[in-house]
């Protein structure tokens, strides 16, 4: 596309600035059921967003119709927007940081393996789950999905943008019966390399997933000490930094309103978000164009920073940290590649001195469960009971209630097995000196 032609149209109907976001995916979707194919799916989307100045007001404007006299469109609604807008410019178009690590995740390989070969390496792991344990009823869920994502930012100062990334996730579950017990086990695997997925032990964690819930009782109500796998506490993390979003924050919506340079989390707690760490959620600049940086968010358990994007920063009166996101047209704030830093001991180092713990694998109904402006939380919980330092019976039917801030206030360190999920948050088993689970 002339990017240029879009931007001398619209400094001609007196536009001063301006700026254009392209986005382009694509996606592949292949799930299995009984050894054929269930569903194949094969998607792609082009998407394109502008915003200017107007009169010296903000208007924005998106669609996902490209071609002739989209450019036009853009600029009326841009125009249009504006003219209706309470708002006054407040920080205009940002002309472009002094300097970018540019860089590039994409996998060529990844895009150029034929899909007959990621369809048999699916296939195999349906076969072999089906093969690995008599009990097994159903493989569920087996699915292979491939995304691929390139963004272009233009803007009138001339700054010129553009990255790309792509990558695969493979789910896989089983459904296993024993007597009159029925259990289930999924597992989740998330790269760009297809050579990383180790199939026979991805099939093995599902197995053993599955049968170690078998005799599952409810333990007593009450406050035990409490370890998260790192599935789980990246999910509670998540919601904890949400927190850290300064629109929220500006809004009284967030309990960590008031707290920056505080003690948020115990000594055990650093957080970083890393977008400049070279994985598959690797960004080099924000939805304004502005170079991304790693940085600390909670340091030893001291809340540095708030996620901000440059309307937010201006507010407080602070440098934006580079955590603008565009959707819609509009600018908010995300954030993204966080890591929490790992402790030393093993899993089994961590629970070795808990006498009588609980330890959670999964949980249901966080989202609704959740409380995000005070951090309050309870949800549907599956986990084991530790005894004398050891997991110890499978536990059913419990919940697990709690408040994030005093959750992790309460957090007495992490295990070494960290986890890069699906939330882009890199994590380790969490420990807690006390959570509240419901039982009988």
């Amino acid at each position: 596309m002339n990017f240029n032609r879009f931007f001398e149209l619209a400094k001609e109907k007196g536009i001063t600035e301006s700026q254009i976001l392209v986005g382009k995916a694509s996606s592949i979707s292949i799930s299995l059921f009984h050894h054929e194919i269930d569903t194949y799916k094969v998607t792609s989307s082009q998407s394109i967003s502008a915003c200017g100045i107007y009169n010296g007001k903000y208007g924005s404007a998106s669609t996902e119709k490209l071609g002739a006299g989209t450019f036009e469109y853009l600029i009326d609604k841009i125009i249009e927007n504006s003219t209706y807008s309470e708002k006054s410019d407040s920080v205009g178009i940002f002309p472009g940081s002094k300097k970018y690590k540019k860089g590039s995740v994409y996998s060529k390989a990844l895009d150029e393996t034929p899909i007959r070969e990621k369809l048999a390496l699916l296939k195999k792991v349906e076969d072999d789950i089906y093969a690995a344990d008599p009990r097994v009823t159903e493989a569920d869920g087996v699915n292979y999905k491939e995304s691929s994502s390139e963004t272009i930012f233009h803007n009138s100062y001339g700054l010129k943008l553009k990255q790309k990334s792509n990558y695969f996730s493979i789910t896989g579950g089983a459904v296993l019966r024993q007597g009159d017990e029925t259990k289930t086990n999924y597992e989740f695997f998330l790269d760009n390399d297809l050579a990383k997925f180790d199939e026979p032990k991805f099939v093995g964690k599902i197995i053993a997933g599955a049968s170690r819930k078998f005799g599952g009782i409810q333990c007593a109500s009450g406050k035990y000490p409490t370890i998260l796998c790192p599935d789980v506490a990246a999910d509670l993390t998540d919601y904890f930094l949400g927190a850290c979003v300064a629109d929220s924050v500006q809004r009284h919506s967030s309990f960590l309103e008031g707290k920056l340079g505080q003690k948020v989390a115990s000594s055990k707690v650093s957080i970083q978000e890393k977008p400049l760490c070279r994985n598959v959620y690797f960004s080099y600049f924000d939805g304004e164009g502005v170079a991304c940086t790693n940085k600390d968010v909670i340091k030893n358990g001291k809340l540095m920073t708030y996620f901000y994007n440059r309307e937010t920063a201006k507010k407080d009166g602070v440098e934006t940290t580079g955590n603008a996101f565009w959707g819609g047209g509009k600018i908010g704030t995300a954030f993204g590649n966080v890591f929490v830093k790992p402790g030393k001991k093993s899993f089994d180092e961590l629970i070795s001195d808990i006498k009588e713990g609980v330890y959670i694998t999964d949980v249901a109904g966080l989202q609704t469960g959740m409380n995000a402006n005070s951090g309050d939380f309870s949800c549907q919980a599956e986990g084991f009971l530790i005894k004398d330092g050891k997991l110890d019976k499978p536990l059913n039917l419990i919940t697990l209630s709690g408040n994030l801030l005093k959750m992790f206030l309460d957090c007495q360190g992490f295990a070494s097995d960290v986890l890069l999920t699906g939330d882009s948050i890199s994590i380790a088993s969490m420990r807690i000196k006390s959570m509240s689970i419901g039982g009988k």
